[in-house]
């Protein structure tokens, strides 16, 4: 007697018709699905079901970084809606244009599999690169492809670009911040919103869903934005957030748990947060946002008074000779000398002072040697950089430079004198951004002040008022020291190699 019972590969294949982790798990064998990816995709296939019957479902989905969630929304749900229901039409955003496209051509290439075809035969794609249908093509490019014999169509952009003359029944945003930098910037928050309310959101059909995933960055994202809206009888959304540490207990794991541990266990996450000797952590700031996803805003201690480390030198240690300052230095492990200034000009209260830090740098150790600032005219100003320079003798003495006239000014002088290493050094304008940058290293213990330094409790209260402090220029000279000693002859824009690491 032959059975009728269906083939192992058979019922696989109408599991992954019905089920997105199934058909993810089918169509890419290799993806570590964990109990949140089923959960996310449990409430992709409600997402999906309510779209079909116009219901107009709205998604927020807030994730760590690195931990699958691209894969699963972005890459496999687009292929997998146009599997069940070849009609539909999708637009699909992210931050850049480059990586929209990016994901677009990943999603191809999941419709192309052999894999795919055994599933959902009926949904397939034209020839490649085809950017025009005049000859009755389908249209299939890095921007946009439609699905042979149906009305079905993805449309991806970058955030910012042009939609015009296309619907969606869904809309999918994957991450519409690229870093840091542009999540401080209130313009840029601005003009995601102003693109989102007058672009994106009139390219919905009736009845359609929006979808939005990402990592939080900062409480004013657009995420934020949508949150804050509904908070006050707004357009209602279904808000699923997956910190990197479970901060109570929940249905798949208890307080203190790690989201995902088959890829990020709880020491790998905590060297991510606190850092390594070998590398720095992102700081508890950056940790809530990213990891944890809750953004808050600064509460006026970015440099807590806790922070601070402090080093005992010999009595009568700035007393001495530059040189013997230097070689007692040298025994307490500091062999490298970077001062750095940030420049002001004229003896008015109105103005802001000049400031210049000196700083010693070990191993994992930046130690503040001396922070001194006082308001100066000109000549009194160069006479200052001489002084400060003769004191201690360092290996290299940084001005900011980008603009600033009184900058110019010492900078143009400095140039012709080769007595002083002179540097000119270029950095981000955004005085916030470069504290959170630094902050990790603080927070690791590894920022000292010289122990009875008199200049030592105003700086503290200055850093740790900061960015809420009337004059910050003394905090400011610290950070360039800071970033040039870190940086060093390989320094490129700080801005750009911290949230390099942070976005690793």
């Amino acid at each position: 007697m032959i059975s009728s019972l269906p083939s192992l590969q058979a019922v696989r294949q109408e599991l992954s018709r019905r089920e997105l982790i199934r058909f993810v798990q089918y169509t890419k064998p290799d993806y570590l699905a964990g109990w949140f990816h089923k959960k996310l995709a449990g409430k992709l296939d409600k997402f999906l079901t309510d779209v079909i019957a116009k219901n107009s479902p709205r998604l927020i989905v807030m994730a760590p970084p690195r931990h699958g969630k691209t894969q699963l929304v972005s890459r496999h749900f687009p292929a997998y809606a146009l599997g069940k229901f070849p009609d539909l039409a999708l637009i699909a955003t992210s931050y850049a244009s480059d990586l929209a496209s990016s994901i677009n051509r990943d999603v191809q290439r999941i419709i192309d599999s052999e894999e795919y075809g055994e599933i959902f035969p009926g949904a397939s794609l034209g020839g490649k690169n085809v950017r025009t249908v005049a000859d009755g093509s389908y249209l299939r490019n890095s921007d946009i492809f439609e699905i042979v014999n149906h009305k079905g169509v993805y449309k991806s952009a970058g955030i910012g670009a042009g939609i015009s003359g296309r619907g969606g029944d869904i809309l999918l945003i994957d991450d519409p911040v690229k870093d840091a930098a542009e999540a401080s910037s209130k313009v840029v928050r601005d003009s995601i919103w102003d693109w989102y309310t007058t672009t994106l959101r009139t390219r919905l059909a009736p009845g359609g869903g929006i979808m939005l995933i990402m990592t939080r960055w900062h409480e004013d994202d657009l995420a934020g934005r949508l949150i804050e809206r509904m908070q006050k009888n707004g357009e209602q959304w279904d808000i699923i957030r997956f910190p990197a540490i479970a901060e109570e207990d929940e249905e798949f794991r208890k307080v203190g748990e790690a989201l995902h541990p088959e890829r990020y266990t709880l020491e790998m996450l905590d060297a991510i947060r606190t850092g390594t000797e070998d590398a720095e952590g992102v700081g508890s700031r950056a940790w809530t946002a990213l990891y944890q996803q809750r953004p808050s805003a600064k509460e006026g201690e970015t440099f807590k008074r806790e922070g601070w480390q402090f080093m005992r030198v010999p009595e009568g240690f700035e007393m001495g000779t530059a040189r013997e300052r230097r070689l007692t230095l040298s025994k307490l492990g500091i062999d490298r000398v970077v001062q750095c200034w940030d420049t002001a000009i004229g003896g008015k209260e109105k103005n802001d002072f000049a400031a210049c830090t000196t700083l010693g740098v070990g191993k994992n150790k930046y130690v503040a040697l001396e922070v001194w600032q006082e308001k100066l005219s000109y000549p009194d100003m160069r006479r200052a950089v001489q002084m400060r320079f003769d004191k201690w003798t360092p290996d290299v003495v940084g001005v900011e430079g980008g603009g600033a006239a009184a900058g110019k000014a010492v900078i143009q002088d400095l140039q012709s004198d080769t007595r002083i290493p002179f540097k000119e050094i270029i950095t981000s304008k955004d005085k916030e951004l470069r504290a959170d940058l630094l902050s990790p290293t603080h927070e690791a213990g590894r920022c000292y002040i010289i122990e009875g330094a008199t200049w030592a409790a105003d700086f503290i209260d200055h850093c740790a008022a900061f960015p809420n402090t009337k004059h910050d220029d003394d905090v400011d000279s610290w950070m360039l020291a800071m970033e040039e000693a870190i940086h060093g002859s390989k320094r490129m824009r700080i801005s750009d190699e911290f949230l390099r690491a942070v976005g690793a």
